[in-house]
């Protein structure tokens, strides 16, 4: 059925039904039926209230980290030492990515850990890893 018009408590047109329901009237609402011949009147109403459950979302298991997976490491055009050094540990540059693809173990090596960029692998295409 197709609603027509919804009226508030308190409106012109659910007064009757206010005295009727009092606090527990909701909405008052005209509705048309599948063949428009037909105008329902309904009345929602308040039968129940209780606390509501907030159900907690599950926490995601964290993946164990594998020192021998490949990862994504930013590091800045001007850190040529950084750069050099990542490459000299067989680091790998990933133009499509702008980021340097070596394995957790290095970083954790050199101490750059904080720099890896978590899910920018999957990007490193243009790397064979």
């Amino acid at each position: 059925m197709e609603i027509i018009k919804t009226i508030r408590p308190g409106h012109d047109g659910s007064k009757r039904y206010q005295e009727k329901y009092g606090e527990q009237l909701c909405a008052v609402r005209y509705r048309r039926s599948p063949c428009k011949k037909t105008v329902y009147t309904t009345v929602e109403i308040v039968v129940a209230q209780r606390e509501a459950y907030v159900q907690k979302r599950p926490q995601p298991t964290p993946q164990p980290i594998n020192e021998n997976d490949w990862v994504a490491i930013k590091i800045a055009f001007e850190e040529i030492e950084l750069r050099n050094e990542v490459r000299r540990m067989g680091g790998r540059w990933s133009r499509v990515a702008k980021a340097w693809v070596a394995k957790r173990s290095v970083a954790k090596r050199m101490d750059i850990e904080y720099r890896i960029v978590e899910g920018l692998i999957d990007q490193c295409l243009d790397v064979d890893i």
